[in-house]
């Protein structure tokens, strides 16, 4: 086994001041990793980014209630297993829900938040699930295939919006076209992430123009009604 870098172990003592650390490990298993670092220095303090961009709203991912849900879909992520849950809704009802399927956990670094998403499409935040269990069983040949769309957008070549779009969006595959005064960008990314990639493109508000397709735009139409719903 080769022996950690300085550099390394500077590194891992920086990951466990990440609350979302806790999500991962009990606190017994962060003690003695905090422990057996105590003489290595910090390559950074969190505090030392500014979010501009992003919602004040995080999950609470120290809460114990949280972290115990988190990992109960973790678990059922992991061993193809059901899941019995109950969460509240946008309009604060109880949904009961005991044949949930998970296929993943998606965490959105716009809202700061987690997201479970389940094989019939039914996407929660982690922070409304009340309640959660394991079930004993298990779940056969039940994950979707990997699908991958895009969307067209239109970019203004205004307030460098072009290169912090190319930025936010650095790690999908895309296509890039000049056309006068705008830029046409077409981004790939995975259907899981079709949520994450409406809330990502609406942040850039008039700066940016979704030409196609048409199912996404509705997507966007249907964003901006809801969120105009709720802030009335």
């Amino acid at each position: 086994t080769m022996p950690l870098t300085a550099l390394q172990k500077r590194w891992l003592k920086t990951l466990l001041l990440d609350e979302k650390i806790s999500l991962f490990f009990s606190d017994e298993e962060i003690a003695k990793q905090q422990a057996a670092l105590q003489s290595v220095e910090l390559l950074y303090r969190p505090e030392r980014f500014v979010f501009f961009d992003r919602l004040v709203d995080g999950d609470a991912y120290t809460n114990l209630k949280y972290r115990a849900n988190f990992r109960e879909i973790l678990h059922a992520v992991r061993e193809k297993r059901y899941l019995n849950a109950s969460y509240r809704s946008n309009r604060g009802a109880i949904i009961v829900r005991p044949d949930l399927v998970p296929v993943s956990l998606e965490y959105s670094a716009k809202d700061d938040k987690f997201r479970l998403v389940a094989y019939d499409g039914t996407v929660i935040n982690v922070s409304r699930i009340e309640e959660c269990h394991l079930t004993h069983r298990n779940v056969s040949n039940t994950h979707k295939q990997r699908v991958e769309k895009y969307v067209l957008i239109e970019v203004k070549d205004e307030r460098n919006t072009l290169d912090r779009v190319l930025l936010h969006f650095a790690h999908f595959k895309k296509e890039t076209e000049k056309k006068e005064n705008t830029y046409l960008v077409k981004l790939f990314y995975d259907e899981s992430d079709e949520t994450e990639m409406v809330i990502r493109l609406l942040s850039f508000g008039p700066m940016i123009k979704v030409i196609e397709p048409l199912e996404f735009k509705q997507l966007i139409r249907q964003r901006l009604k809801k969120q105009k719903a709720y802030s009335i």
